[in-house]
């Protein structure tokens, strides 16, 4: 999976242990400069070290937050509520981008599991849809916008 999703973590602030073992991921990548010794990061993710973190139980981008400083990001979480819940991802620094947008394709599927669980059918909606950011990409920028494809901000 670590293939082709980004390290994914399920944090929260009371959870020590979990704490502990986003820390090291984090150092991994921070000491190997761009490149982790535990899994396949691709170096251009790797460049600035940031990191996405998305409140658990919200939507439409609310909440979302980009950091690159460990410090930053301890603080941030010791700063929630404990029974808070956040999700903290490996962002993806040099993403494919559709006129200089980051960008997502949403497309409807129906899956049929028959009376056989080996087999399915599965069937796609012909049409979907693109959705971009509200601005141009520039990892720099602390726009949350720039780095987000929701039609809702």
């Amino acid at each position: 999976m670590n293939d082709i999703l980004p390290t994914a973590f399920l944090l929260a602030p009371n959870k020590k242990s979990d704490m502990k073992q986003f820390r090291n991921r984090f150092q991994d990548i921070h000491i190997g400069k761009g490149m982790s010794v535990r899994e396949d990061v691709p170096e251009k993710h790797c460049k600035n070290n940031q990191w996405i973190l998305k409140p658990a139980a919200s939507n439409q981008g609310r909440g979302i937050q980009l950091f690159s400083k460990i410090r930053d990001i301890l603080n941030f979480m010791q700063e929630q509520p404990e029974d808070s819940q956040w999700v903290v991802q490996k962002y993806i620094e040099k993403p494919l981008l559709y006129r200089s947008r980051k960008f997502d394709i949403r497309m409807w599927a129906f899956v049929h599991v028959l009376d056989d669980p080996s087999k399915i059918n599965v069937y796609f909606f012909e049409q979907g849809y693109l959705r971009t950011s509200s601005s141009e990409y520039d990892i720099s920028s602390e726009d949350i916008k720039v780095h987000l494809t929701n039609i809702c901000l």
